[in-house]
C-alpha cells in the first residue's frame, strides 16, 4: 500500500509539473523608440529667415501614454529649436537638438549645423589706453607741425588725448582675431572685424576691454589685394582777381553775401579744409579739379581704401568750395588746400560709419587740418535696430560721433556739418554744441522743405544756420555744373566761407567763428526753430570778427 501511495503521489506531481509548462509565456513590451526626420540639417546664419522643420516618429508607446514632446537645443547661441520642432540659425558652429518625451521614456538627437557668409565688425571699448614709450615732450612723434602750431596758437594743451592706444593692447587684441579696421585714441576704442561673431567672448574676456559692441554686420568680401597709394595734387588756384565772375556757383555764393569776403581778397589761401564724405570718384581726373590744391585722400572704410573708387556724393560737396573756374563755376574757398576722407559706406548703414569718422577727424587733427566737413547725419535708420538713435540721444554728447566731434572742437579745429534732410530733428554730429549746423533755403529764400531742425535734447536750436542747398549748384562727375537740393550742400558753402573769414581773422578760435557767424543770422536777435540764426551774412560777419579780433589785442 505504501508503495502504491507513492506512485500516485508522484504521478500527481507530475502532471502539476507537466500543465504548468504548457501555458503560454508572458507578453514582453518592446521598449519605446523615438527618431527624428532628418537626422542632420545645415541651416545658413546669413539666410536665418530659412528654418527647418524637424519630424517625429513615435514606436511602441503603450496605450495611454503621452506622446507629447519637449524640445531642447545644446546650445542656442549656434540653433534655436521652438515647441513645434522647428529649428533657426542664430550662429556659426555645430550643436545638437534634441526631442524627449515628456514622460522620459525615449529621446533622439539631431545634428545642426550652421554655416556664416557674414562678417562681424567690433567695437571694443577700452578702460584705458595703457603705457606707451612716448612723450607729451615730444609731440612731434605723433601730431604733425601744423597740429602743434595749432594747438600753441590757440593755447591747447598737448594731453593724454593726443597720445595712441598701447601697441600692448593692439597686440593682445589681433591675437584674439580678427582685422583691426579703425581706432580711436580720444575715445579709447579699437574696430575689428571677424568671421566668428563669438569672438566677442574672447574680446570681452581681455582685462583691459569694457565692453564690446556689434557695429556692422555683412557679406563677407575680401579686401583689395591692390593697396591704394596716395598721391597729392599741387593746383595752381590763385584766383588772381577779388572781382571774381563766379558763373553758375553764383547764387550759393550771394545769398550769404560771400562775395565781400572775396573782394577783400579772403578766398581761404593758408587754411586746411577735411572733407569728409561717402567717396570721391575719379576727382583726380575729373577736368573741373585739376587746379585743386589736394594734400592728401584717404578711405577708412575697412573694404575699399581707394577714396577716387567708390561714390560721387563728395564730388558735389567738395566743388562747393573748391572749385576755381572763373566765369564758369567758382567756391566759397577756391585757395584754401584740401584733405579728402572717405568714411561713408553707402552700400551699407550701420554704425561703423562713425567710428570711421572719428578716425578720420583724428587723422585730421593729426595731419594740422583746420576745418572739417561732414556732409553726413547719422539718425534711427541703422540696419542695427538697437544701435538706432533717439531725439533723447541727441544731446551733443551721447552719440559716438558726437563725441568725437566734441574733442576735435576742443583740439581747435572747426567743424561745419549739415542738419540732415528729414525734416525732423539733427542727427549726430549735428546735434553737437561745438559743430557749426548748416540748414537749406532755396533760391527765394525759404526753408527747404527736407532740412532737419527741432530743439536737441538739453534744449539747443538746430540749425545754427541756413545757406543755399535747394537747387544749389555743384560739380558733376563729368565736370559740369548742375543743380541738386540738400543740407549736404548748404554746408560746404558755408563751411568754405568760414575758412575765408578765419584767413582774414586768424586770432579768431575756432568757437569765435562759429559764434560770429550765428550772430550774423538773420533773425540773431531771436533765433527760433526752424530757422535757428536765420540766413548768414558775411559782410555782418566780417564786422563781428574784427570787433572781435580787436578786443584779443
Amino acid at each position: 500500500m505504501k508503495h502504491k501511495f507513492l506512485f500516485y503521489l508522484f504521478c500527481s506531481v507530475a502532471c502539476l509539473f507537466f500543465d504548468a509548462c504548457k501555458k503560454e509565456p508572458q507578453t514582453v513590451q518592446k521598449p519605446v523608440s523615438i527618431t527624428i526626420t532628418p537626422t542632420a540639417v545645415t541651416l545658413k546664419k546669413d539666410q536665418a529667415y530659412l528654418g527647418k522643420r524637424l519630424t517625429v516618429n513615435i514606436e511602441n508607446l503603450p496605450d495611454g501614454e503621452s506622446s507629447e514632446i519637449t524640445w531642447l537645443s545644446d546650445n542656442p547661441r549656434i540653433a534655436r529649436v521652438t515647441n513645434e520642432g522647428i529649428v533657426w540659425a542664430e550662429g556659426a558652429g555645430e550643436t545638437f537638438v534634441t526631442a524627449t518625451l515628456v514622460n522620459g521614456k525615449g529621446s533622439a538627437k539631431c545634428k545642426v549645423l550652421v554655416t556664416d557668409a557674414n562678417d562681424y565688425k567690433y567695437r571694443i571699448i577700452l578702460k584705458d589706453k595703457g603705457t606707451t614709450n612716448l612723450s607729451l615732450n615730444q609731440p612731434d612723434a605723433f601730431l604733425s607741425a601744423r597740429a602743434i602750431q595749432r594747438r600753441v596758437k590757440y593755447h591747447i594743451p598737448i594731453d593724454a588725448s593726443d597720445l595712441p592706444i598701447s601697441t600692448e593692447y593692439i597686440k593682445a587684441i589681433e591675437q584674439t582675431g580678427g582685422t583691426i579696421v579703425a581706432k580711436s585714441k580720444w575715445l579709447n576704442t579699437v574696430v575689428v572685424n571677424c568671421s566668428d561673431e563669438f569672438l566677442i567672448d574672447k574680446y570681452k574676456a581681455l582685462p583691459f576691454v569694457k565692453d564690446v559692441v556689434l557695429v556692422w554686420v555683412g557679406n563677407r568680401t575680401s579686401p583689395s589685394n591692390t593697396k591704394y597709394s596716395d598721391i597729392p595734387q599741387t593746383g595752381t588756384n590763385a584766383t588772381g582777381t577779388n572781382n571774381i565772375s563766379y558763373g553758375a556757383s553764383e547764387k550759393n555764393i550771394t545769398v550769404n553775401n560771400g562775395q565781400v569776403l572775396h573782394q577783400n581778397g579772403f578766398k581761404g589761401a593758408g587754411i586746411d579744409i577735411a572733407v569728409i564724405d561717402a567717396g570721391f570718384v575719379n576727382l583726380k581726373t575729373n577736368a573741373a579739379f585739376s587746379n585743386v590744391n589736394i594734400k592728401g585722400a584717404k578711405s577708412f572704410v575697412y573694404e575699399n581704401d581707394d577714396p577716387y573708387a567708390i561714390d560721387s556724393h563728395g564730388i558735389w560737396v567738395t566743388s562747393c568750395m573748391a572749385v576755381n573756374m572763373p566765369g564758369k563755376y567758382v567756391g566759397t574757398a577756391p585757395e584754401a588746400n584740401y584733405w579728402l576722407f572717405r568714411t561713408e559706406d553707402e552700400s551699407t548703414e550701420y554704425p561703423v560709419e562713425e567710428d570711421y569718422w572719428v578716425s578720420a577727424a583724428e587723422y585730421a587733427d593729426s595731419v594740422g587740418v583746420d576745418i572739417i566737413n561732414s556732409s553726413l547725419s547719422y539718425t534711427d535708420e541703422y540696419s542695427l535696430v538697437s544701435a538706432r538713435y533717439k531725439s533723447e540721444d541727441m544731446d551733443g554728447k551721447t552719440a559716438f560721433a558726437s563725441r568725437g566731434a566734441n574733442v576735435a572742437a576742443a583740439k581747435g579745429i572747426l567743424i561745419v556739418n549739415c542738419a540732415g534732410n528729414n525734416r525732423r530733428w539733427v542727427g549726430t554730429p549735428a546735434d553737437s554744441p561745438n559743430v557749426l549746423t548748416v540748414g537749406s533755403v532755396n533760391v527765394k529764400l525759404n526753408l527747404d522743405e527736407f532740412t532737419a531742425w527741432g530743439m536737441t535734447a538739453d534744449g539747443r536750436i538746430k540749425p545754427d544756420v541756413l545757406a543755399m542747398g535747394g537747387g544749389a549748384s555743384v560739380i558733376n562727375t563729368s565736370g559740369i555744373s548742375e543743380a541738386r537740393n540738400g543740407t549736404s550742400y548748404s554746408s560746404p558753402i558755408i563751411c568754405g566761407l568760414a575758412a575765408c573769414l578765419w584767413q582774414a581773422y586768424p586770432k579768431l578760435t575756432n568757437k569765435d567763428i562759429i559764434d560770429v557767424i550765428r550772430k550774423s543770422g538773420s533773425i540773431a536777435d531771436q533765433p527760433a526753430i526752424p530757422l535757428g540764426y536765420g540766413i548768414a551774412d558775411m559782410a555782418k560777419a566780417m564786422q563781428l570778427a574784427k570787433t572781435l579780433a580787436a578786443s584779443k589785442q
